[in-house]
């Protein structure tokens, strides 16, 4: 619900409809809107006097939500939904922009703007921590109001969107639930093989703990030089399962999903490097063999994403030589540092991903990953990094 005064749009939130008991204006039929006006109020004890609902000359009480105003401004189409009563939202919301002195258009406005304005910084924030750049964000709308939201959202981002189908009974706390992250740190000044072993087997201890299968479980180990912190965070997944996880992509399937994801056309990428288990797919005509990067498992999921990334195949005998290699020429060379790039490993059917300042330290976290496989094994090496200004 909202909150307003006379000068506008005061927030958006955190009271609902349903806590307060109030239907939404757009599912309410057209003729029942007779003579709507404001009226503020508290849904619960101790909340702000400020919310908003509409009430009716026969004493019918509605209430205005995000999806009044995403209707209102046509981000909602006939085929989601939250697509309602578009006349029935404009009168109720032509109650309150009459309050406010302004018009029907500008209150939706006003609307939307304050939910994003509360949503873009934890959109950012994991881009941040995930190390995503904006080519690379997707937004998935999941739950009944989802359109009402994404449109708005990837529009003012630049991003793309999805609504997956049946979104409306996707909940997205569940998808949250469904995913499983530990994190185990420790200060281990100049960490041996040994130690970074067993934090490992500790993070990954953990994830099976809460809930994650063995097999779904990545981790990713991080050593900084300067505190001696040394950090294992596991990933995974419970049993759930939302795909047919017996397909297999085509070589075409995997290149218009990249293209897809890239915003290009299938002409302009083509297989860099392929293994039994994955498709390197990158942008074609790529300035000093580096640009945008897609990484495909075999069941048509985008692992990795850069925007600016370099791969070579070599194998897990000489792979030091091919990080080597990559640890110089994906360097940035900024006025007081230089950041080096980030490493992805395809091994068999798993990537391991790396980050460190140091090349020793580096490779010690390689070796731990390497020594699972035969020499000759096949291994892929993609380095990732910003663009050089």
């Amino acid at each position: 619900m909202v909150r307003a005064n006379q000068a506008g749009i005061i927030d958006v939130g955190p009271r609902s409809a349903h806590i307060a008991g109030l239907d939404y204006a757009v599912f309410t039929p057209t003729e029942e809107i007779k003579g709507p006006k404001v009226v503020f109020f508290s849904p619960k004890e101790g909340d702000p006097a400020d919310y908003v609902k509409v009430v009716m000359e026969d004493g019918q009480e509605v209430t205005i939500t995000n999806t009044c105003a995403a209707n209102v401004l046509g981000l909602v189409q006939e085929e989601h939904f939250s697509y309602g009563n578009v006349p029935s939202a404009r009168k109720a919301l032509q109650a309150l922009a009459d309050y406010c002195q302004t018009t029907v258009e500008d209150i939706a406005e006003q609307i939307m703007a304050k939910s994003y304005a509360k949503i873009e910084p934890v959109i950012l924030e994991l881009a941040e921590k995930y190390h995503l750049e904006k080519d690379q964000i997707s937004l998935v709308g999941v739950g009944g109001g989802a359109a009402s939201l994404i449109t708005y959202f990837s529009n003012k981002m630049g991003v793309k969107y999805s609504i997956p189908e049946n979104a409306e009974v996707i909940s997205s706390i569940g998808v949250a639930l469904a995913m499983v992250r530990d994190v185990v740190e420790r200060i281990i000044p100049s960490p041996s093989k040994e130690d970074i072993l067993a934090l490992k087997n500790e993070a990954m201890n953990k994830a099976i703990e809460s809930g994650a299968t063995p097999e779904s479980i990545e981790i990713h180990v991080e050593i900084d030089p300067q505190t001696s912190k040394v950090t294992a965070i596991a990933t995974g997944s419970t049993e759930v399962k939302a795909t047919d996880l017996t397909k297999e992509i085509t070589l075409p399937e995997a290149l218009e999903l990249a293209a897809e994801d890239m915003r290009v056309s299938t002409a302009e990428v083509e297989v860099i490097e392929s293994t039994p288990f994955f498709y390197v797919v990158g942008e074609k005509n790529r300035p000093k063999n580096a640009g945008a990067i897609r990484i495909v498992d075999q069941k048509g999921f985008i692992k990795v994403q850069r925007g600016n990334a370099a791969c070579l195949k070599t194998t897990a005998g000489n792979y030091l030589s091919a990080v080597e290699k990559l640890w110089e020429e994906m360097a940035v060379y900024q006025t007081e540092l230089i950041a080096r790039p980030e490493f992805y490993l395809c091994l068999g059917a798993r990537i391991s991903d790396f980050t460190a300042t140091d090349l020793e330290q580096l490779q010690l976290l390689m070796d731990l990953e390497i020594s699972t496989l035969e020499p000759g094994e096949e291994v892929i090496v993609v380095a990732g990094n910003i663009k050089q200004t």
